[in-house]
């Protein structure tokens, strides 16, 4: 039997809140492409878990559009009650596809983590940890603390 192909590297969340990608998670997932910076989009699923996106999947698929279009309606819309508070999920939406950037190497390839997601990612810079994953074609960070939980799932639950 043949083992998975699957990679996964554990990386040190910088006190800048910077991410040092190696060349190979990159190239894996077909985001490497000379020495210029790359532009793409960071999309949060859950508090523990997002995916790097390229300018072209978010361009090129109807739901992205969908979303940004969604986002930019929410941030648009003037209150016509002070007293009335949105909805929290609508309100956070737009922290939910952010634009990000993933610059060259010297001393590595670079993602700086938005502090927003830092946050509530609960990620300490220079301290803490995430895992850094290539599924299904794209790169996907881990807190710690999310692949420990679907890590805790008995086996025989997939079986």
């Amino acid at each position: 039997m043949k083992q998975p192909n699957f990679e996964y590297n554990i990386l040190r969340v910088e006190a800048s809140y910077r991410i040092r990608l190696p060349a190979p998670l990159l190239r894996r997932a077909g985001w490497l492409a000379g020495d210029q910076p790359l532009d793409g989009w960071l999309l949060v699923g859950s508090p523990g878990r997002c995916r790097l996106l390229s300018v072209s999947e978010v361009e090129n698929d109807a739901n992205f559009q969908a979303l940004l279009a969604r986002i930019s309606a929410e941030l648009g819309t003037a209150s016509t009650n002070s007293l009335a508070f949105h909805d929290e999920p609508s309100v956070a939406l737009a922290l939910r596809l952010l634009p990000i950037q993933i610059t060259p190497p010297e001393p590595g390839w670079r993602l700086t983590l938005p502090r927003p997601i830092a946050a509530v990612m609960q990620i300490t810079p220079g301290k803490s940890d995430i895992a850094a994953l290539v599924f299904q074609g794209h790169i996907e960070l881990w807190t710690i603390e999310t692949l420990t939980f679907a890590m805790s799932t008995p086996l025989s639950e997939f079986i």
